[in-house]
Parts: C-alpha cells; sequence; structure tokens
C-alpha cells in the first residue's frame, strides 16, 4: 500500500526522510501512550519529548549513523523514521512495541517528569536495540 514510501537501501536514508520522520513521531507518540496507560491502568495521552528519543539514539548503537553533531530535535526525527519505517515494512507489530515499553516502564502516577523521561529514554533504547537487525 505504502512500498513508495519506504523505498531505502540504508539506514542513513531512512534516518533522513522527514516525512517518515513525521509519520513515526504520531506512530510514537501512540505507543508511548498505550504503553504508559497501561502501566497506570489509566487512559493517557503523551507526546514524547524529543530529548527522551534523543538520548534513546545517542545510547544505542545506532548512533554512529545520526552523526554527533546533531542537536535533540533532529535526533529525536531519526528516532521516529526507523519506527516509522519498520513499522511500514511489517517488521514492527504496534502491539508487541506497546507490551515491550510497558514492561519496562516502572513508572507509577507519582514518578515526576524527569525520572519519567529517564525511562522512558532506556525503554525506547531498548526497543531500538530489539528491532535494528531488521533495517536494512
Amino acid at each position: 500500500m505504502w512500498d513508495s514510501l519506504v523505498q531505502h537501501e540504508s539506514i542513513e536514508s531512512i534516518l533522513h526522510d522527514k516525512g517518515l520522520s513525521q509519520i513515526g513521531d504520531n506512530l510514537v507518540n501512540f505507543l508511548y501512550s498505550l504503553a504508559k496507560s497501561s502501566v497506570l491502568e489509566t487512559a493517557s495521552g503523551e507526546k514524547v519529548r524529543d530529548k527522551v528519543l534523543a538520548k534513546a539514539i545517542r545510547n544505542s548503537s545506532l548512533y554512529p549513523y545520526v552523526g554527533r553533531r546533531t542537536d535533540a530535535g533532529r535526533a529525536a526525527d531519526s528516532y521516529e523514521a526507523i519506527i516509522a519505517w519498520l513499522w511500514m515494512k511489517d517488521q514492527l507489530d504496534a502491539k508487541w512495541a506497546v507490551h515491550f515499553l510497558a514492561e519496562r516502564l516502572s513508572i507509577t502516577k507519582t514518578t515526576n517528569r524527569k525520572q519519567e523521561g529517564a525511562i522512558a529514554a532506556e525503554a525506547f533504547q531498548a526497543l531500538i536495540e530489539e528491532v535494528k537487525d531488521r533495517l536494512p
């Protein structure tokens, strides 16, 4: 259906696809909202901060593909583009990803924003490490 949107030969071309990062932005927020809602047992609409995704990809083995001088916004875009590409290529199941993230979110209703950001960054780093072998 959307094969023309995901014809990439390399990780680098995925990382620099602005359209994929826009799709991935919504997808990442959706996955995190469901995972957090599952953990806290109450509906939560969340927007994942760029800083969280930037930390996740900077601490991952994919960081050399992103570049050392990349700001947090661009690093987050790279993460989002990867997630979108994987999902659109049927290499990432949304239900599985929500469960994967939820298992790693050791948060409560009293967890502060800074602590939640650090926990979420670790969960997103673990997710990208788990699926990186599915990339071209």
